[in-house]
């Protein structure tokens, strides 16, 4: 099957790579039409889309509103320009009665947005897709950077209804209204981004500087993206190429203080005609970090943290991407590799019984010792559009290539040195192939007909003479149908149906018996995985409908049946997941997960204010959890143990985000998130759920109005409280409330024709301690890093 799927991915690819290549075009002479974008106060108006009509082609016009686009000589018959911005009445320009060197001023008239385009909650800089009836969020680069961090997860938690589990400073997995790994399904440029995601001490394995527009939906996708999508997707776009012929170089560089992290990415973008390429370095280096305490609890032992720095937690990345893409009116395809390297230590406490001597530093705080884990995410996509009249297609194939390893001493894991040949603890190697088609048809303006096909196949191997899971095969094939369905222009339907296969094969493993005493092999063998198969077939659906009261005021109601088939992980794991803290133990009984879940959303946007309520409700049928036994692993290093179980729950909990712009350019935000769950045979609550909280901030911008060397210039505090969460499971612990406080500004410093965008944040600004409920290094009683100040700077180095 893997052999099949690679040479069908191959011959795709040369297929393209031909197509491209035949489609070079030669260059035409051309002469450029340049003006200013200004309101009616005179003053400019940036990011708005300049088009040069008949060919639209476009162009972004800069901080002062000032833009400049090719005109060749055939455009002068019908040449004109159109111009646009989600603020403004969109205008029009004739060019050919005007001189083709005059410098021309546009002038906009304001407008207030109505909620049936988009819908833009401007002091968090993320838009709101309305006519989808689930709650969605898109945000692009500026949100992502606003945040200075070297994680794109981390970025989001200021987003309602998302929440970050994290490792450090380095590493951040996201979770979408109290669901997490499995059940939130990263789609990658179109791909399905497939690693370890069911381990919390994994991170997003995606540059978090190589991306520039994001979707984020909450609530069950299975509709549309499969099966790990019943808690919600962050849908990764591919990046936009430039709009004019030309080269941009940019570099981008953040500083850390917590961790002494230096991380630098240097981005070189191109365009000529109709080809466009990328290319980016991403190089990320960073310490042992800090936390807000001498002292933690482990086994029950009290240990002492030498000089506040979490011994062995240091680590470096490099990510590597090269994309090459060919476009015209029609067709659009482009080829993209990514690779994501990373070595990063494991905290000493986190394998065996650590000792006060074990956990003192040598004074190298920089120095990646043992254990350690050493990551690997290789990346081939190909995206193709091609659009007709009234219908387009699109081809999404994709290859992965992901290796996880963890070195550590054989004695800490109760084998003698000399029995093995290296210090791989820990290898798994996953190679995964992706398929998925999409035929959108357009009968008319308000009606959208969507069929479309997904297939992936995995192969998983392992090494190293721990044991975790076994190796496995697993492929899914899906096939959906989506319709979309404007009645009028104050209601408009969506819903679909979806048919899913699955399966699983499990290969046997069996593990030696090493004695306790002597660390050398008793010559017995315990199975720790049988070999069995597994198959899955699932029927989902859903339906939704919007409904506009007038421009400021929208509803929208979705009612969602979402699945999920269990991993092999789940299925088959029974070993010491180090990261963890634990021994994991599957169940190769579990049955799918099935959810019902409806989305109630109501919006409010005026000229200067947004305002967004949303409440789910859900039932959940089988829904896998791991849950801790209260028991200690008989393996030499094994920890607590913990057992994944499936139970029916319920999750409900509601999001509010808001934001008012006042006066002398100074706006507030106010994001409330609450979720509750409940196992409904236990009745007592799930693990790992997010505590409620509550972020207010509150931000003043263009101080310097009238400044020749400063420009978008802003300065911010937010403060973010953390109720207890005390709705926990058995043999968990209470978190305590918490209130974090951060400060930030930024400003442009602006250049003939860009900028450089310097950002300074303070996070944790009074250095407070305190616990995230669903990190993993709340299991042993670990706080969250200290004060930490961030630094950077995006530089234009070359037009």
């Amino acid at each position: 099957m893997g052999n099949a799927l690679h040479a069908i991915a191959s011959n795709f690819l040369y297929v393209i790579t031909t197509v491209v290549t035949l489609g070079c075009n030669c260059y035409t002479y051309s002469q450029s039409v340049s003006g200013y974008i200004l309101d009616i106060d005179n003053t400019p108006v940036a990011s708005a889309t300049i088009t040069l009509h008949p060919k639209k082609t476009s162009i972004i016009s800069d901080s002062s509103g000032f833009f400049t686009i090719s005109r060749s000589e055939e455009d002068d018959i019908t040449a004109f320009l159109e111009v646009s911005h989600v603020a403004f009445i969109t205008k029009r320009i004739d060019l050919v009665s005007r001189n083709r060197s005059e410098l021309l001023t546009i002038i906009l008239d304001k407008k207030i947005n109505d909620l049936e385009e988009v819908v833009v909650l401007q002091p968090m800089g993320f838009e709101n897709v309305t006519n989808n009836s689930q709650s969605v969020i898109t945000i692009n680069k500026d949100f992502i950077s606003k945040s200075n961090l070297s994680t794109f997860a981390e970025a989001l938690k200021a987003l309602p209804g998302l929440n970050t589990m994290n490792l450090g400073v380095g590493i951040a997995k996201p979770m979408i209204r109290g669901m997490g790994f499995n059940r939130i399904l990263v789609n990658n440029r179109g791909i399905k981004q497939e690693g370890q995601q069911w381990g919390a001490d994994h991170g997003l394995e995606i540059d978090p500087f190589d991306i520039e527009n994001v979707e984020i939906i909450k609530g069950p996708a299975s509709l549309l993206f499969g099966s790990d999508g019943m808690g919600g997707v962050i849908n990764i776009k591919n990046n936009e190429p430039l709009i004019e012929n030309g080269n941009l170089l940019t570099l981008q560089s953040v500083y850390q203080t917590n961790n002494r992290a230096i991380s630098n990415s240097l981005e070189w973008k191109g365009r000529q005609n109709k080809w466009f390429f990328g290319t980016r370095v991403t190089y990320q280096d960073y310490g042992d970090y800090t936390i807000p305490t001498n002292q933690f609890t482990y086994a029950g032992f009290n240990l002492p943290v030498f000089n506040n720095r979490l011994k062995n937690t240091a680590g470096n990345e490099l990510h590597l991407g090269v994309s090459l893409g060919y476009q015209n009116e029609n067709f659009k395809t482009s080829l993209k590799y990514t690779s994501f390297t990373q070595k990063a230590g494991i905290f000493t406490g986190a394998i065996g019984l650590p000792r006060a001597y074990n956990l003192e530093h040598n004074g190298d705080f920089r120095n990646i010792d043992f254990p350690r884990q050493e990551n690997q995410h290789h990346m081939l996509t190909s995206n193709t559009s091609i659009d007709f009249e009234a219908q387009k297609l699109e081809i999404n194939l994709g290859y992965q290539h992901n290796v996880r390893e963890e070195l550590s001493f054989p004695g800490a894991h109760g084998i003698a040195a000399d029995l093995v040949s290296s210090n791989l603890a820990l290898g798994l190697y996953l190679d995964t192939y992706t398929a998925n088609i999409k035929y959108d048809i357009y009968p008319n303006a308000n009606h959208t007909i969507v069929f479309g096909s997904q297939s992936q196949y995995m192969h998983n191997t392992k090494d190293g003479f721990e044991y975790l899971l076994p190796q496995f095969d697993s492929y899914q094939l899906g096939f959906y149908h989506y319709q979309l369905f404007r009645v009028s222009e104050r209601w408009t339907m969506n819903g679909g149906i979806r048919y899913d296969y699955g399966m699983h094969d499990i290969q046997r493993h069996e593990q030696p018996e090493y004695d306790r005493e002597t660390l050398r092999p008793t010559g017995r063998f315990i199975e720790r995985t049988p070999e069995f198969d597994r198959n899955f077939e699932n029927v989902s659906g859903a339906v939704g409908i919007t409904h506009k009261l007038n421009k400021k005021h929208h509803l929208k109601l979705n009612f969602g049946n979402s699945f999920r088939f269990p991993t092999a992980i789940e299925l088959s794991s029974n070993g010491v997941h180090h990261g963890n803290f634990r021994h994991e133990i599957g169940d190769q009984n579990l049955a799918i997960e099935n959810g019902y879940q409806i989305d109630a959303t109501y919006l409010h946007r005026s000229e200067n204010t947004y305002f967004e309520l949303s409440a789910f409700y859900g039932i959940y049928d089988n829904y896998i959890y791991l849950a801790p036994t209260g028991n200690f692993s008989f393996l030499a290093s094994g920890g607590t143990m913990w057992q994944y179980q499936q139970n029916d729950a319920i999750f409900n909990g509601f999001e509010l985000a808001a934001s008012h712009q006042f006066p002398f350019h100074i706006k507030t935000d106010v994001v409330i998130d609450f979720v509750q769950n409940i196992n409904r045979d236990t009745r007592l609550p799930l693990p790992l759920t997010p505590a409620p909280s509550v972020l207010a901030s509150i931000e003043w911008n263009q101080f310097f109005k009238n400044s020749k060397y400063l420009d978008e210039e802003y300065l911010f505090i937010s403060g973010r409280y953390n109720f207890e969460q005390d709705q926990i499971d058995r043999n968990e612990s209470i978190t305590p409330d918490s209130f974090i406080v951060d400060l930030g500004l930024g400003f442009h410093i602006p250049l003939q024709s860009n900028a450089i965008h310097c950002k300074l944040s303070a996070t944790n600004i009074f250095n407070t301690r305190y616990f995230n409920h669903i990190s993993r290094y709340r299991l042993i009683n670990l706080p969250e890093p200290g004060r930490n100040f961030v630094f950077s700077a995006q530089i234009p180095i070359g037009f």
